[in-house]
């Protein structure tokens, strides 16, 4: 499982046990109906560079990662763990890999997919995909601006880090932001991640999001092509990320015999600060990867 931007894996923690579980009980109902070998399930989040809720890869306030090496990051990080369950089962298809990709994580997964050779990979589902820049939202066009002033960019962060120091407004961006999670998870990892040098990181990796998949029909669509069979996207509640002309762009260039599509409105693009949504999403992501 591949995050949206920031990347912090630990946010996905419910809808990852969720997808497990979505996942076991799809694999059952197809054992009782064909008779399929049960087998073992294991949902791994993959963070981004230098959004690891610890903070152990930017101690030294100095590094931050682009779009470019987050794909080879996740990529090197999925073509390690396919060999290392080779091995352990010592057979070339003992185990099937699938990627599921949620906002940038979808164009990550999507490349991870793309790279690899195609018996690695059995299926990819794309939850809100951002794989092309909305022209015609005028918050996107804002936000790319703003990323790509790097000066602004630390002025912001070290407001928000300074603000972390009062308690109330520190209460106020914890809870504000993961108030559809029942447990304490989401404020705990809010409290440890929204410092001021993973904001850098995080509009570093947005500034080169917006300049690579401006060009998406040149830099995503012949990747979609190729592997259209294997993939599968959920669009939700029309936002800037994943909005639904986007959508209907993408059924017209590849078209819906070669390409799954499902629209759900009733989700946010931020489904995993809401374990309802998490977990409804989860049971609908199981269904396209095993189906």
């Amino acid at each position: 499982c591949v995050p949206g931007n920031p990347g912090v894996a630990e946010y996905y923690s419910n809808f990852a046990r969720a997808l497990s579980e979505a996942l076991l009980k799809e694999e059952e109902q197809q054992q009782n109906e064909n008779k399929v070998r049960r087998r073992s399930v294991t949902v791994e989040c993959v963070g981004f560079l230098g959004h690891y809720a610890d903070g152990s890869l930017t101690r030294s306030g100095t590094r931050w990662f682009t779009l470019e090496e987050q794909k080879a990051h996740v990529l090197k990080y999925v073509c390690s763990r396919v060999e290392e369950e080779k091995k352990k089962k010592q057979k070339e298809n003992a185990c099937a890999c699938f990627l599921v990709g949620h906002s940038i994580g979808a164009h990550v997964a999507l490349h991870a997919l793309n790279e690899m050779r195609s018996e690695e990979v059995t299926k990819m589902v794309g939850l809100m995909p951002f794989l092309h820049v909305n022209e015609r939202s005028n918050v996107q066009k804002f936000l790319a601006w703003l990323v790509s002033q790097r000066v602004v960019v630390r002025v912001v962060a070290k407001v928000l880090g300074f603000m972390q120091k009062f308690k109330a407004l520190k209460k106020t961006i914890e809870r504000s932001a993961t108030r559809g999670m029942k447990c304490e998870l989401g404020i705990s990892v809010t409290k440890r991640w929204a410092r001021e040098m993973s904001l850098v990181n995080m509009a570093l990796m947005g500034d080169t999001e917006f300049k690579f998949l401006r060009d998406w029909k040149r830099n995503v669509l012949d990747v979609l092509k190729a592997h259209a069979k294997k993939i599968c996207f959920v669009y939700a509640k029309e936002d800037h990320w994943g909005p639904l002309h986007q959508r209907d762009e993408l059924m017209e260039e590849i078209g819906l015999e070669e390409l799954e599509i499902v629209t759900d409105e009733s989700y946010e693009h931020a489904f995993v600060l809401d374990d309802e949504s998490s977990k409804k999403l989860a049971e609908q992501c199981a269904r396209m990867l095993l189906n």
